[in-house]
């Protein structure tokens, strides 16, 4: 028993400070979201792209998930989701497109280790996260 002590301790401390880094990225970004929400920010920039997401079958406002999510991190665009009202089918778009691009900057200079130039990486992971969204909207639509 005593030899499940060290291990379950260096889990919950690593969960803990799993946690704390979370926190730190969600709650900030919520908060923001939701004052530039207040003050109308949210509602301009949503009508802007309202026309472009309506292909995907996204609001506008889930631009700001997306391009957090392509140029910060997967947490940032989970921040702004908290903060929308959004259903089943959109959340799922969103998370398809996400989940091919994010972390541009990082995930692009990892791929020029392998012989990828940065632009053509950059470019096939936006062109393949805009078609996976037309595909799985049109899907959704279609049925």
């Amino acid at each position: 028993m005593s030899g499940l002590v060290v291990p379950i301790k260096k889990g919950l401390l690593k969960s803990g400070q799993l946690l704390w880094l979370l926190v730190k990225i969600i709650v900030p970004i919520s908060c923001l979201v939701a004052i530039l929400d207040y003050y109308g920010i949210i509602e301009s920039f949503a009508a802007f792209f309202a026309p472009a997401m309506s292909h995907f079958g996204l609001p506008g406002e889930a631009t700001i998930a997306l391009l957090l999510s392509f140029f910060v991190n997967f947490y940032a665009a989970i921040g702004v989701i908290t903060a929308m009202s959004l259903d089943a089918r959109q959340i799922t778009v969103l998370a398809v497109m996400i989940g091919i691009c994010h972390e541009l900057p990082v995930e692009t200079a990892i791929c020029s280790y392998t012989g990828l130039r940065v632009p053509v990486s950059a470019a096939l992971r936006i062109i393949t996260a805009l078609c996976a969204g037309l595909l799985l909207s049109s899907i959704y639509n279609f049925f």
